[in-house]
């Protein structure tokens, strides 16, 4: 597919976009652009777009962005354009909402590294490999707490008897095992609202698990009271009627 290029009438207009300092979207200015055409060789598939030079307006980093529109990507409200941003741009809204985020040294390396990568997948725009990731923590976490039962449905049970989890968690849980589920055996990339869900259900199991009973390890223990002692209490309580 040969191009054809021309100047375009994009530069200096101003737009809005994820600033890779600002980590936020912010006003840009197009410093200088061309806009491209062109169609295979049977001329079945076109393709248009525009390659710019962009700067934040707030910390005046300067990037490159290149928007482009395939004939063969026509959604319900007509053409998709697709952006890329370069360098590329890290999501940090979605995941700000999260409690933990980066603050898992407490948790074991294993789940520390799925984590992680899960998180990656999530700022990347990559709903597809969140969804197994999200999946593949609940598979670590019952791998680490040497749960004996399989499949994944049967571990996740496993973790209420063993007092690490509420039935009611485990119903949760058992929905998340679902989203993940799909998204490695049917390739059904789940919604971006659904992974903030799916991760804050991990991230309250990961803190029950692992990081409170760590913390409240510095907090006085109540001491235990003998079973005379407690027999006692007992009798001198029901004396006092």
């Amino acid at each position: 597919m040969s191009l054809r290029i021309e100047p375009s009438k994009e530069a200096n207009k101003i737009i809005r976009v994820l600033c890779y300092v600002c980590e936020q979207k912010t006003s840009h200015k197009i410093l200088a652009a061309i806009d491209y055409s062109g169609e295979s060789e049977d001329g079945d598939v076109q393709v248009w777009g525009s390659a710019q030079i962009i700067q934040c307006q707030g910390c005046d980093e300067i990037g490159f962005r290149n928007t482009s529109t395939c004939s063969e990507s026509i959604g319900p409200d007509g053409y998709e354009p697709d952006e890329r941003l370069y360098p590329p741009r890290i999501d940090h809204s979605l995941t700000s909402q999260l409690y933990l985020r980066d603050d898992i040294y407490d948790i074991p390396h294993v789940v520390q590294a799925i984590y992680r990568e899960t998180l990656e997948a999530v700022q990347h725009d990559l709903p597809t490999l969140a969804g197994v990731g999200i999946r593949a923590i609940l598979e670590a976490t019952c791998q680490e707490r040497k749960t004996k039962k399989s499949p994944l449905a049967d571990k996740i049970d496993e973790l209420v008897s063993m007092s690490l989890l509420t039935p009611a968690g485990a119903e949760i849980l058992h929905g998340i095992r679902i989203l993940g589920n799909d998204a490695a055996h049917e390739m059904k990339a789940p919604t971006k609202k659904q992974i903030i869900a799916a991760l804050k259900v991990i991230d309250h199991l990961l803190l029950g698990v692992y990081v409170l009973p760590q913390e409240a390890s510095v907090l006085p223990k109540p001491k235990l009271m003998s079973s005379k002692a407690s027999a006692k209490k007992k009798t001198s309580k029901k004396g006092s009627l």
